[in-house]
């Protein structure tokens, strides 16, 4: 390096210091100065600002969960100096791009997504004191030791955990007292005047998407449009403490044991909660960062405050990564479905009061999930972090996955695929496992330990699915098994819903069923 080329690059990096002095004056310019150099080392630099200035100066149309949006922003973005004047200006000066719309930061983080453009030494240190002054309980988690995500790839998700609250303690209910879809006499007494006031108000239809799932032989029913602006559910169901997470980017509710072994005791099954029954645990509260990482959202932990990969389920920041690195969270099986499905095959089930005491407006996301849409279904909208990539199916195909042995291998079938084969069977193996994959009655993927194949999917006259081996066995099923009439059994192996970017990013290795 050449003693002109080490004053400019210490220019830029007084310039970029300049970024986090608390006056917008100073910012606006340092900006243009910036600019003026031309050097596009400092693009990832003004990208963030770009991001926090937009938020900041629009809270009503950018603010996250969206159902906040009427209120107050944060303190700490209304403050007068969390601004960067001419930041966008300036990107488009140094970049190809010119984006002008109203989501323009949307878009320049999207083309930054993929780019590879080495910043300014120091960039980590730097991105580390901007989000600890300007988003300070984001800082707060993301300035962890030790770590292993690329800390330029992580990105703000314009929310954190001060107002992206994690729904703690809910109440659960039977089915029937909050049915609204006329099937059940309870609701219709409701409708018809007849209810005491003491009981909950009716408000599930059929349609509506939920997440089901069975603990201790319990089923519950979690609306998805209530846990939207939530994203995360902590409970203690019979007995077993469980958090239901959901990334509303990559479309993905997983349900954790939120108890986890201590001693470095990282060997437990992921089949359930069996293992962490035999010893010493910990058990954790979760709650969103308001972080992404490669468009998938980040965990913290309150107990540690260790940052965790909701995805994968693994610690990638702090205490717990540093004393159980090889650690991964057990998991329940989540069907993902709609409420008339649910009731039909678990008609005892529970489901959640959406009387939860946050003063939320549930009812905003009611067949509304806001521009989550456009993320899920539109394949040039690319999530924040996620680089553009061909490969076995489109980025944004539903699939479900399995996890073995290894948190950091993954196999996945494709829901759509499944649904469109004749069979409506896969018959596969995952590591040493011969599995098989089927739609279920209430039409979603369940995977269990294969009886003798080949295996056929068959539907009964009463409306109930069954699978006939290929001895000619009838095997009936169950939510967690398969049974055959001579009381052979083959459990059922939980996995993980989401978009097929969220496996290729989050797993070292990732195979595609077929």
């Amino acid at each position: 390096m050449t003693q002109t080329d080490q004053t400019e690059a210490e220019r830029l990096r007084w310039l970029t210091s300049q970024l986090l002095v608390r006056d917008a004056d100073v910012h606006a310019t340092a900006v243009a100065a910036l600019a003026e150099e031309g050097d596009e080392r400092v693009v990832p630099h003004l990208v963030e600002l770009l991001v926090i200035d937009s938020i900041a100066n629009d809270w009503e149309q950018f603010g996250f969960p969206a159902v906040l949006r009427s209120r107050d922003p944060p303190r700490y973005l209304e403050l007068p100096e969390v601004r960067w004047p001419g930041v966008r200006d300036a990107l488009a000066s140094l970049a190809d791009p010119d984006f002008d719309s109203d989501h323009a930061w949307v878009e320049w983080e999207t083309w930054y997504s993929q780019q590879e453009i080495d910043p300014l030494d120091g960039f980590e240190e730097w991105k580390l004191q901007l989000y600890r002054s300007y988003l300070p309980p984001v800082g707060g988690l993301l300035d962890c030791e030790p770590r292993e995500f690329d800390m330029q790839g992580m990105r703000w998700g314009n929310c954190d955990r001060s107002f992206l609250a994690a729904l703690n303690g809910p109440t659960f209910v039977p089915g029937d007292a909050v049915d609204a879809s006329g099937t059940s006499e309870d609701a219709e007494a409701r409708r018809d005047g007849e209810s005491d006031g003491e009981t909950p108000e009716p408000y599930l239809e059929d349609d509506h998407v939920v997440f089901g799932f069975e603990i201790d032989g319990t089923a519950y029913a979690v609306p998805r449009w209530v846990l939207f602006p939530h994203e995360l559910l902590n409970a203690e169901l019979d007995g077993v403490p469980v958090s239901l997470t959901y990334c509303t980017l990559c479309n993905a509710p997983i349900l954790y044991d939120r108890r986890v072994p201590t001693g470095g005791d990282a060997d437990a099954d992921e089949s359930g909660a069996d293992e962490a029954d035999g010893g010493d645990v910990d058990v954790r509260t979760f709650g969103s960062t308001g972080l992404l990482a490669s468009g998938n959202k980040v965990m913290y932990d309150e107990e540690t405050e260790t940052l965790w990969d909701q995805h994968a389920g693994t610690p990638i920041g702090g205490e717990t990564l540093e004393s159980d690195p090889d650690l991964f969270l057990d998991q329940f099986a989540v069907t993902q479905t709609e409420w008339g499905d649910w009731k039909a095959e678990y008609p005892d089930t529970l489901a959640l009061d959406a009387d939860t005491g946050y003063g939320y407006d549930y009812s905003y996301y009611d067949g509304n999930v806001d521009f989550f849409e456009h993320y899920w279904n539109r394949e040039e909208i690319v999530q924040p972090g996620v680089r553009r990539e061909e490969g076995p199916l489109p980025e944004k195909a539903s699939v479900y996955g399995i996890v073995a042995d290894d948190p950091d291998e993954v196999w996945v079938v494709s829901i759509d695929d499944l649904r469109e084969s004749d069979s409506g069977v896969l018959e596969a193996e995952i590591g040493d496992r011969d599995v098989v994959a089927l739609l279920d009655a209430t039409d979603d993927v369940a995977v269990y330990d294969a009886p003798p194949g080949p295996v056929e999917r068959v539907e009964t006259d009463e409306g109930d699915v069954v699978l006939v081996d290929g001895e000619g066995f009838e095997w009936q099923l169950s939510r967690n098994e398969l049974r055959s009439a001579d009381g052979d059994s083959r459990e059922r192996i939980p996995g993980r819903h989401g978009l097929w970017f969220a496996f290729r990013t989050h797993y070292e290795t990732a195979h595609v069923l077929e």
